[in-house]
């Protein structure tokens, strides 16, 4: 909570670029790898089963849609929480545990201020971001497998790709998005904040900040989804 209502007031903008440049920057080569081969993956289960019903052209309606609403700002989450989360939750518990926090404190520092709303903010930016460039990575894979492997029409391919999604579903990715960057900064920070006893409790925290995060964001997922789509 101190941490959203100091995200504005973060007065070194070093810092967020700095947190951008590990948090999304650095994670954007994983997050393309791993988009590409889920387009070419799905792209390929559905084709092969609408084959049977000669529908195969729709396969990359069925992408498009399923890495917008749910895989793409699912799939960039846990990429943030495993690469990035653990490792904020370490950093911070090792200040904690060195008590560099303490003397942040005595300074008149805050600490929240100071640590974890730039890292906030840089993965309010930065997982959104990298949910658009993992949506049009996987189009980009299921493309080459649609039009080279399933032999479908290029025109056709994009056509149908774009055909049953909308704004309203573009919104419910970014939405999602900036609840999982919430979601994986918030834990991870916690647990470093609370950390203890000594290199053992930086590992229990970055461990515990993963698994967690993992929880939280299928569990907000399944919310959210209910939520724009059934309520």
């Amino acid at each position: 909570g101190d941490a959203f209502k100091k995200i504005f007031s973060a007065k070194k903008s070093e810092n967020i670029f700095k947190h951008i440049d590990s948090i999304g920057i650095n994670s954007f080569p994983l997050v393309a790898i791993i988009s590409i081969f889920t387009g070419m993956v799905l792209v390929m289960e559905t084709a092969y089963t609408l084959k049977k019903f000669g529908a195969e052209i729709y396969s990359g309606g069925i992408v498009s849609i399923s890495m917008i609403r749910e895989l793409g700002p699912v799939f960039v989450a846990i990429i943030m929480a495993g690469r990035v989360g653990g490792a904020i939750a370490a950093e911070i518990g090792t200040m904690k545990i060195t008590e560099q926090i303490d003397a942040m404190e005595i300074l008149a520092v805050d600490p929240v201020s100071y640590l974890v709303s730039p890292r906030l903010l840089a993965g309010i930016i930065s997982l959104p971001s990298l949910f658009l460039m993992s949506f049009f990575l996987a189009i980009a894979g299921a493309f080459i497998i649609g039009v080279l492997l399933v032999n479908i029409p290029s025109g056709m391919f994009l056509y149908q790709t774009f055909r049953f999604i909308g704004v309203r579903d573009l919104f419910v990715g970014l939405v999602k998005s900036v609840v999982f960057a919430i979601v994986v900064i918030g834990v991870s920070s916690y647990e470093g904040l609370r950390a203890s006893g000594g290199a053992v409790g930086v590992g229990r925290a970055a461990t515990i900040s993963v698994v967690v995060s993992f929880f939280l964001i299928i569990l907000c997922n399944l919310i959210l989804t209910g939520f724009f789509y059934f309520i």
